[in-house]
């Protein structure tokens, strides 16, 4: 292992400045039909990275590293929202991922954590592909052509470390200390991704519809909070 001092890396401090330098609210919140800006980044009196959505349609936050990685490990500890009255799912669409959305899907995406909306679990998946109408994708859930194995026990609202290996040819994802998958594949490109965060309050609309396949089951009609203690990244040879 090399960068022990985790460079790159979301470790918080007093002034908040490398959280400012991860919110990427306006810009990602933006960039599609479903999600507005109105979400918010901050640090809370703990010291956490907080990102909260105000339970309006399409409420959206998201901090992304201005840095890329590949061959790396990625750790972080977040605390994920429960959706109100149902304290064993997760609340909105909240991702813990990776992904170049610049070049997306060529160099790949791996949604380490992604609330569904349309089942309200949590699933594992990676995507990639030539082209944005020719996308691979490998998941834990029963929706595509490859099926990943499930390893371990499944995220539930609360404090949870996610650990991510990622390098050319395989990722493993974990939790808690426990492999929850991992996927051996040459469609597993090592490109360089930049780390995202992200929660979005889906909508009730036409085109949320159609991008997840079905009615949204997990999005919180009142604000609702992720709390990140840290975010550490090693790379490796």
């Amino acid at each position: 292992m090399v960068g022990a001092s985790h460079a790159g890396s979301l470790l918080l401090n007093d002034t908040g400045s490398q959280v400012a330098a991860w919110d990427k609210t306006s810009s990602y919140c933006s960039s599609d039909s479903i999600s507005v800006a109105t979400g918010t980044v901050a640090t809370d009196s703990s010291g956490d990275a907080t990102l909260t959505t105000t339970g309006k349609p399409g409420s959206c936050a998201a901090i992304i590293s201005p840095d890329s990685y590949s061959s790396s490990v990625i750790e972080a500890d977040i605390n994920f929202p429960a959706l109100p009255g149902k304290s064993s799912t997760i609340a909105n669409w909240t991702s813990f991922w990776l992904t170049n959305q610049a070049t997306w899907p060529v160099d790949g995406e791996l949604d380490a954590v992604e609330a569904a909306p349309l089942t309200g679990e949590n699933t594992v998946s990676w995507h990639s592909g030539p082209s944005s109408s020719s996308v691979f994708t490998a998941s834990t859930d029963d929706f595509h052509q490859t099926k990943l194995p499930i390893k371990g026990s499944d995220l539930t609202p609360g404090w949870h470390t996610v650990d991510i290996v990622y390098t050319k040819g395989f990722f493993a994802v974990y939790y808690d200390g426990q492999q929850y998958t991992s996927y051996t594949s040459s469609k597993v490109t090592g490109s360089a991704l930049n780390i995202l965060l992200t929660s979005t309050v889906t909508p009730k609309t036409t085109a949320a519809r159609d991008l997840i396949g079905g009615p949204e089951v997990n999005s919180a009609s009142s604000p609702v909070t992720i709390a990140v203690k840290y975010l550490r990244v090693w790379s490796y040879k």
